[in-house]
């Protein structure tokens, strides 16, 4: 069983539905929180896009979109003017 503990804060504040654009394309994904399962594994872990059917959960990063290498657009989306860092994740079907 999967279990949090919730606080005033949470509450009050939880992440809303937003527009990712992915830093290497410029393709825009619907990103929705983050579930619990998937804050435990990547932390800071606000958002999720969908990216080839798989699950790409995105922290904050720091700097800008100018500021991230060729190299490693692929996994990095603004929402708004932050910028995030992606890191797939998935789990066993139960």
């Amino acid at each position: 069983m999967d279990v949090e503990q919730l606080s005033l804060f949470t509450m009050l504040a939880p992440a809303l539905p937003a527009v990712a654009v992915c830093c290497m394309d410029g393709n825009r994904a619907d990103a929705a929180p983050a579930e619990s399962w998937m804050k435990h594994l990547v932390q800071g872990g606000e958002y999720v896009v969908q990216v080839a059917g798989h699950s790409l959960v995105l922290r904050p990063a720091d700097g800008t979109a100018d500021d991230v290498p060729a190299g490693h657009r692929y996994y990095h989306y603004t929402i708004g003017e932050r910028l995030f860092s992606g890191v797939f994740v998935g789990r066993d079907k139960e």
